[in-house]
Formats: structure tokens, sequence, C-alpha cells
């Protein structure tokens, strides 16, 4: 879903000095009185976005719209991952501004590189977590890259999907380095000739092809082989594009055997005891089971998802689940742990809590990211032997 602009709202959001900054180089707003503009009193900015000739003021919407989709606590990760990209530190500067609005949009003024990279970075997250899986076993190397491997990795999976699905005879391959040494490729493949109604940069009514791209990524961690893939269509896409990437990329000409292993060992969580301890260091200060999906086998078999109240540190999944099932009809020991909603309790640098819910379910699936509290998360999942770690994996 795009992301919804309230003009309004985004002008209260951003101070007045750095408004006045972009809208600098806008013929139509030459004059204008800036000292006349109050956090409640914006609305003499946006009458005047209506004497900007259309196509322009389009422009300039599409890049506040991308300023709000930043204006979070991810958001500015990725813009601070962004501009290490390209050897530029504005820790400092992002640091003293208390606003996440004004941080993207001083971004965006700096250095229109990190602006790009982060919109891209930060688009992961809209992306449909059903069709993200994780990949475990693959070789640990330092790979490099070059413009060859990715122009070569594009080539091999246009080759694929127009050998299958008759699209992709165009794909680009752009790669990230990301935080916790993860690489990140990003393919966009070709798809399918797109036709529809719209308008002409004249305004004129007309029916319109175009070409979109759509998405395949793989993200890649060098302390263990462990790789995560965005992929749509099944097991018959993803197997075959990440023998692809391992053939390219790694340089190996086929998966190990243990590829299509579940990687998560769900039945710890069967464990009415269980604990997730963790590095005070780390600010970390409650990590829980939020809720639990169970299969039932035997006689009424069936499946049953319990939760707990995700506002509130108070309660345990497991007493519900002691309260609320009769011993006689199922017991937790004999039932199958489909998937876990996982809730962590985080304390930022100004002591302010807030949380951060993560699932975790069969055969692959977990939709912990790339942020920094994700990926030490995610180092957690092997700590508390979730997550199975590839050197057990291989020699079981």
């Amino acid at each position: 879903m795009p992301t919804i602009l309230n003009p309004l709202s985004f002008f209260r959001h951003v101070p007045n000095a750095l408004l006045e900054q972009f809208f600098s180089s806008v013929p139509a707003f030459e004059g204008f009185d800036w000292s006349a503009v109050s956090r409640r009193r914006v609305e003499s900015i946006y009458e005047r976005c209506n004497l900007i000739p259309p196509t322009e003021c389009a422009r300039i919407f599409n890049v506040f719209r991308t300023v709000e989709s930043l204006a979070n606590p991810i958001g500015t990760q990725v813009l601070l991952e962004a501009a290490r990209d390209i050897d530029v530190d504005i820790a400092a500067e992002i640091a003293a501004m208390p606003s996440a609005h004004e941080r993207a949009l001083w971004c965006y003024l700096r250095d229109k590189r990190i602006f790009r990279t982060a919109r891209m970075l930060g688009h992961i997250d809209t992306l449909p977590k059903r069709s993200w899986e994780t990949l475990k076993n693959l070789p640990v190397t330092a790979i490099e890259v070059t413009p060859e491997m990715l122009a070569e990795l594009g080539r091999q999976f246009s080759e694929f999907f127009w050998a299958t699905q008759k699209r992709g005879e165009r794909c680009i391959v752009e790669h990230r380095r990301r935080e916790g040494d993860v690489d990140c490729f990003f393919a966009y493949p070709a798809d399918y000739l797109e036709e529809r109604f719209g308008y002409d940069d004249d305004g004129q009514f007309e029916f319109q092809c175009r070409r979109p791209a759509f998405e395949v990524i793989f993200g890649y961690h060098r302390r263990d082989g462990t790789t995560d893939t965005y992929v749509q269509g099944g097991q018959k896409v993803r197997h075959p594009l990440a023998q692809i990437f391992a053939r390219v990329v790694l340089g190996i000409d086929q998966l190990p055997e243990a590829f299509a292993e579940n990687p998560f060992n769900l039945e710890i969580f069967k464990n009415p005891n269980i604990t997730f301890p963790t590095n005070p260091a780390d600010n970390i200060r409650l990590v829980r089971v939020q809720a639990m999906r169970l299969q039932f086998h035997g006689y009424r078999a069936g499946r049953i998802t319990v939760a707990i109240d995700a506002k509130s540190r108070d309660g345990s999944v497991y007493d519900v689940i002691a309260d609320k099932l009769a011993e006689r009809h199922a017991r937790l020991t004999t039932a199958t742990v489909l998937g876990v909603t996982m809730q962590a309790f985080l304390r930022d640098g100004d002591n302010r809590e807030r949380t951060l819910t993560f699932k975790v379910s069969a055969p692959a699936f977990c939709d912990l990211e790339d942020s920094p509290e994700e990926q030490r998360l995610r180092w957690y999942l092997r700590e508390w032997k979730i997550e199975k770690r590839p050197d057990l994996a291989t020699a079981a």
C-alpha cells in the first residue's frame, strides 16, 4: 500500500528553516513569508503549493511521500546505513535532530544518493512476509562483488524467468552491504507488459503501456552462510533461483543436501519454563512468546492459536494454554508447534521502552530483517537454540 501523505501534518513535522531550504529553488515560493508560518499555521504553505505546475508539484509530493515513509526509527537507521555506503558521516547531525521527518528531508537535501539507497532498503519492510524464507548450510565465504558478477546474476535470473514464465527478459541486479556483514542483492526482472488508462505529462487521458519490474532479494550473512530470500512463487521458483545465486555468487555448483531442512527448532517451545536470556548491554529488557499456533493430532484433530495481550508485559502464553486446554482432551507435549510470535521489549538511548514483534514458523519462515536490533535478535535465536547452527545441522 502506498504511503498516505497528509500535507498539513507533514509540514507541521518539518522545521520551517528546512522547508524554506527545500522550496528555495521553486519559483512559486519566491517572496513567500516564512516568518508567518508556525507549527499550527502551515496552511499557507499548502496554498502556495497549488501555484506550482502540476508535473513539478507531483514530483515534490513524491519526495514528501518518501520522506514520510522514512520518518520512523527504522527509516533513520537505513538513512545512516545508506550514508555509510558512500562514506559520508552524518551520525552527529542526525543525532541532533529531534524529528524523524527532519532527519529524512535533511538527508534528501544533503545527498540524494543517501535518500535513494535508504528508500530501497526501507522498502524491504513493505514486502509480503509470507514470501521470505531462510536458507541454511550455504558455505561461509568472503565474497567479492563485481559488476561482472551482478551482470551474470541478472542474466541467469532473466534466462530462468523467460524459460519458465515468459517474462524477465531484462534484469538489473544491485548490491548493498548492510550492517552485520550482510550482502544484499536486489534483482529487478522485467514483468509482463501492463496496459492501463492514465494521464500523460500534458494531462491527456490515454491508454498507456508500461513494463514494470518485480523484485527478487537475496541477503547473504557472511558470518554463517545463512541467506534470507524474498522470492514469490514458492519452492518451484525459489529453489532454482537459490541454485543460480549459489553458483554465481558463492561459486558452488549444487546446494547442500540439508538445504530443505527446517532451519528452526520449534519443539523447544513446548517447554513452559523456556527463557530467553540476553546481554544487558543490548538493551533488551524482556523477550517472551506472545502467541503460539498449535496443531493437535488424533481424535478431533485441529489447529488453534493462543495469544496474550501484546500491550501488557504481564501474562504468559503458557499459563493460558495450561488454563484453557483440558488435559483429558489435549496436551502441549503431543501437539506440533506450527509457529510462534515473539515479542522483545527494548530500551532506546533515551531510556524509552518500545516493543519489536516477530514471527518464526515452519518450514523456514522468520520475519526478522536487517535493522541492528533485528540482527541482534537473529543472533540470539541461535543462542537460544531456536535457529539451528549450520555446523550442527551439517554434522547431524
